[in-house]
């Protein structure tokens, strides 16, 4: 089976529903940030929780810290990370965060602490060890990918957390 098929159609499907979210402006720029933070998370994860039920032939799930041998606890770990980044995504963008806020911040800092930030460090304290191969002939090599990962992934992730927090303080 092709998984690339199946995950181009999912996140059509979930690009399709954020956008009409989006269309619908019931957030501020704050709850923007903290549902776009939680996009690469839901985008890379995607697949593999149909993989490691469905796939018999599946290697197994390396994210950061989390390595998962193949079967029923890929599907388990990253179903709960694609549907609480699908959630606190929705929410945010519905303007209906404030019985999320202590989640928002104990999963993200789970990201954070788990995915992000070893992925992040990894490279940046070895950068010849990792790129990005565009095609055959660009390869993004160094800083460059720890500026991406950061950007994509550690950034956003540490917004969310500290805008959780100031939430968080803001009831109690």
């Amino acid at each position: 089976m092709n998984w690339l098929f199946i995950g181009l159609a999912l996140a059509f499907c979930h690009l399709i529903w954020f956008g009409w979210l989006i269309s619908q402006k019931n957030y501020n720029r704050q709850l923007l940030i903290v549902a776009i933070a939680h996009f690469p998370y839901l985008l890379a994860n995607l697949v593999a929780p149909f993989r490691g039920f469905f796939d018999s032939e599946y290697a197994g799930y390396q994210f950061g810290l989390i390595k998962i041998p193949a079967g029923i606890w890929v599907t388990i770990i990253t179903g709960f990370i694609v549907v609480g980044s699908f959630l606190i995504a929705s929410k945010a963008l519905k303007n209906q965060m404030e019985r999320l806020w202590i989640f928002t911040f104990l999963f993200d800092l789970g990201l954070l602490i788990t995915m992000a930030g070893p992925m992040f460090f990894g490279i940046l304290f070895n950068p010849t060890a990792s790129n990005i191969q565009l095609g055959e002939y660009m390869t993004i090599s160094g800083i460059w990918v720890a500026l991406i990962t950061f950007f994509l992934f550690a950034g956003p992730t540490l917004y969310s957390i500290t805008t959780s927090a100031k939430k968080i303080r803001q009831t109690i």
